[in-house]
């Protein structure tokens, strides 16, 4: 990863900043002391998160570009979640100082292509050395006047819980991939994965549907983005909102069944991707019954807590060990 950064920052964003569109709600883009943004509504949803190298990516698994999809995706997720439209990404880059100027300009690309088709655009940052590469993003996003943002805390006994994906667990399963050994990105081709190419490309760039939150989810009781596993995350909804979510073991065998063939491979329970694998970036979600839009699919339901020790997540009315990603307890 060592290369040409003798053009120095200048030289660098010479490089970078080409790949980055604009469009009229942007005044003041890169370039200047700020971003002056024009924002379709008064109301701002406001997010942050961050990727480490050696934390959360490792470079001989993933790509530059892919890096810079993710930290975007991982973030408008957060916006969408709220049922808020994002608009507009600001991105702070620290790297090793001979990190090869390529890798900036495909982090660039990655980030603003997916921001891009959600409808956001990259308005400025900063660039900066590091002993190792660090890529934060903070997304902006926009609720109308008259509507309310989507909370953890508003789902109700009765209603039905939701994912906005096909398939749970695809992140967890790259990830174990990943950390088998058996992997190696090497020109954008995944070697050593066989036929399950698909899952460390999901787990490295995501593409779940965010349009989900800020279309369909506005009709949503309770709503956000699953990035630390579906355990961990439904409690937080659960605790939120004072209820018990209990999910179905029916609907869910047909997500682990599909990842059956590389979790035997690996020596692995498929179960443990799917209720605690994280990154997945889909919007979970709770609806009334009659009101569960197309996009959504129904896991299981929401359950009043009388009586309940704790409000948080069963399986067929049982509870599910494990509790998921904890960025200070390590992976569960």
């Amino acid at each position: 990863m060592t290369g040409d950064t003798h053009l120095g920052e200048a030289g660098l964003l010479a490089r970078m900043l080409p790949h980055l569109s604009t469009d009229p709600r942007v005044e003041v883009g890169p370039g200047d002391d700020a971003a002056v943004v024009r924002l379709p509504s008064p109301r701002m949803v406001v997010t942050t998160d961050t990727l480490v190298q050696g934390h959360d990516f490792l470079f001989r698994t993933t790509m530059p570009r892919w890096i810079g999809h993710k930290a975007a995706v991982q973030n408008l997720a957060d916006v969408a979640a709220m049922g808020a439209r994002p608009v507009a990404l600001v991105v702070a880059l620290s790297a090793p100082h001979r990190t090869e100027a390529s890798v900036f300009e495909e982090l660039t690309i990655g980030i603003a292509r997916r921001a891009e088709a959600d409808g956001a655009r990259v308005v400025g940052g900063d660039l900066g050395s590091a002993e190792q590469l660090t890529l934060t993003v903070t997304a902006l996003g926009a609720l109308p006047e008259d509507q309310e943002p989507v909370l953890r805390s508003g789902a109700r006994a009765g209603d039905v819980l939701t994912i906005g994906s096909p398939q749970l667990g695809r992140s967890a399963a790259g990830l174990a991939l990943v950390l088998s050994g058996r992997i190696h990105v090497h020109e954008g081709r995944i070697e050593g994965a066989g036929d399950h190419a698909d899952l460390v490309a999901w787990h490295d760039a995501p593409e779940p549907d965010l349009a989900l939150g800020w279309g369909a989810g506005r009709g949503a009781t309770s709503m956000m983005d699953l990035s630390d596993g579906l355990v961990r995350d439904g409690t937080r909804i659960a605790r939120a909102s004072g209820v018990v979510l209990d999910l179905d073991r029916a609907v869910l065998s047909s997500d682990a069944s599909s990842l059956m063939p590389l979790a035997e491979l690996l020596g692995e329970d498929p179960w443990q991707w799917v209720l605690h694998g994280g990154e997945e970036h889909a919007m979970l979600a709770t609806f009334p019954p009659e009101a569960v839009p197309e996009g959504f699919r129904a896991i299981g339901q929401v359950r009043d807590a009388a009586g309940e020790t704790d409000h948080g997540v069963l399986l067929d009315g049982a509870q599910i060990p494990g509790t998921g990603f904890d960025h200070f307890e390590g992976k569960a």
